[in-house]
């Protein structure tokens, strides 16, 4: 119980929300939100109580933000975080109940931030934008160096990410655990959006470094914060050894 507890706190630590209807709003609470597509969801292991291998494969691509809340990725005790995610919702995404829920949980698969990030980020790569140097185009740049410095990406690798679409399902995936956990909507409508996200994902990207690189980039580029914010979960994610894209594959 304790350690469930902790995970609630984890909710509420202080950070910048994130709202999906496009800018940044900022508030003391949690970072939140995500987004997927596929067709059926694997059937849960209800026997033992336990995510089938599927399932917990698929909540991977939610983790960014569960590591930076400190929650367990694979840990899906909906009544346990019911009020945590009520509240959740509330403050990061006005989201209150089914209808909301849905309209953003389909905002987030349609569209989310890259449709206006996946311009900025063509536009970023242009020699006019090294002109400029514009605070975006040093965001993407230290994006590109922390990568390449410290986590063995080369610089073609960032610069071939083609679409910053990975921020959105990493917070499809968990603002789809927490309207789950609200009671907003099914399980099976929360594995309904989580696979979805999870194929377009798989569309866009072809390794967890991709992916990962691809939710750093939206979170600098849309969303406004420096790289350094997110250096402990790039180091939990792709240093670590027994980190969660070490012990899942990506397709």
């Amino acid at each position: 119980m304790k350690n469930k507890t902790k995970l609630l706190i984890g909710l509420f630590v202080v950070l910048t929300i994130v709202s999906c209807k496009g800018k940044e709003e900022k508030t003391d609470s949690a970072d939140t939100a995500a987004q997927t597509e596929t067709s059926s969801a694997p059937a849960k292991e209800e026997a033992k109580g336990k995510l089938s291998k599927e399932q917990e494969n698929a909540l991977v691509f939610g983790a960014v933000l569960t590591t930076r809340n400190d929650m367990s990725f694979d840990d899906l005790e909906a009544e346990e975080y019911k009020d945590a995610s009520i509240q959740v919702l509330r403050s990061a995404w006005k989201v209150t109940d089914t209808a909301t829920a849905k309209e953003t949980l389909e905002s987030l698969l349609a569209e989310g931030h890259r449709a206006e990030g996946d311009p900025m980020l063509t536009e970023l790569r242009t020699p006019e934008a090294a002109e400029k140097n514009t605070e975006e185009f040093q965001a993407y740049e230290d994006v590109k160096k922390n990568l390449v410095d410290n986590y063995g990406y080369t610089a073609e690798q960032v610069d071939g990410i083609k679409t910053i679409s990975a921020w959105d399902y990493d917070r499809l995936v968990n603002v789809a655990r927490f309207s789950h956990s609200a009671g907003y909507i099914t399980e099976q409508e929360m594995w309904d959006y989580i696979n979805k996200a999870v194929t377009q994902a798989k569309n866009d990207y072809n390794s967890w470094e991709e992916y990962f690189a691809g939710v750093m980039l939206g979170r600098t580029i849309v969303y406004g914060q420096p790289f350094a914010d997110s250096k402990a979960q790039a180091d939990k994610l792709l240093k670590d050894a027994d980190s969660v894209y070490k012990t899942h594959p990506f397709k």
